[in-house]
């Protein structure tokens, strides 16, 4: 097969520019104190991010330099901007423990997404991830903002605030697995009460936006470790306890 290295495509590239051009403008309006359009641009970018990479297969246009311009973009709309949009919204009334969560933020997705790419390359899942994706905790943390745009004011919210950046941080550097919702088979016919759940869910998110963003990515963060426990029960259900084996 052909190797191209240095293609560089145009529809794909535009999406990819927006989703920069969105994070930027999510930074700016954190130093205009304007949190709730910040919040607005990271999950605006996040959609710029999904549709450039479902146009580049769609359209057969993938290429090295649409893969590091993706991820150049998704460093600084999913890793920097949610981190100034953290600190400034949220943990900066705590002083120096607030800029090293934000921190902390910033450092597990850079080192998601470098893991991210070397796997791509090495052994491709596409029905799981490894680790939590950057959008995505990028959108729960941007999903928190919308439905408090307030600052956070006291040491002990700043607190609970950074045990959940701590905890999604972590999500990411693990070796838990995430479902790729890219992938499901969505050409598969339904039954009704599928169909009755998906217009419960358009629905919801139609009219009560901030609240159902905020309770799918929680789930979808909590889904991981919900799948370890649960497979951790099934195997120790199916050995063999040795106290009970014959002699």
């Amino acid at each position: 097969m052909k190797k191209r290295h240095g293609e560089i495509y145009l529809l794909p590239s535009v999406f990819s520019i927006a989703n920069v051009l969105f994070g930027f403008l999510s930074i700016i309006n954190c130093f205009h104190t304007k949190y709730a359009w910040a919040a607005f641009w990271i999950i605006a970018a996040a959609v710029m991010d999904g549709l450039d990479g479902i146009i580049a297969r769609s359209t057969k246009t993938q290429s090295d330099f649409g893969t590091q311009l993706d991820s150049l973009a998704d460093v600084f709309s999913f890793g920097a901007a949610p981190a100034i949009l953290l600190y400034f919204w949220g943990v900066r009334v705590a002083g120096t423990p607030g800029v090293l969560f934000s921190f902390i933020f910033l450092i597990g997705g850079i080192l998601r997404l470098a893991r991210y790419n070397v796997l791509q390359k090495s052994q491709p899942d596409r029905k799981h991830y490894v680790g939590l994706t950057i959008p995505s905790a990028s959108i729960f943390m941007s999903s928190l903002v919308l439905l408090h745009p307030n600052p956070l004011a006291t040491k002990l919210s700043a607190a609970g605030l950074s045990a959940i950046v701590g905890l999604v941080a972590f999500c990411m550097v693990s070796r838990i697995k995430y479902r790729n919702l890219h992938h499901f088979n969505y050409h598969k016919k339904i039954d009704l009460k599928t169909g009755l759940a998906l217009a419960v869910i358009i629905s919801g998110f139609i009219f009560y936006t901030k609240i159902f963003l905020l309770a799918l990515f929680s789930l979808y963060i909590l889904s991981g470790p919900f799948a370890v426990v649960l497979d951790h029960l099934k195997k120790a259900r199916r050995s063999p306890d040795p106290s009970e084996s014959v002699t």
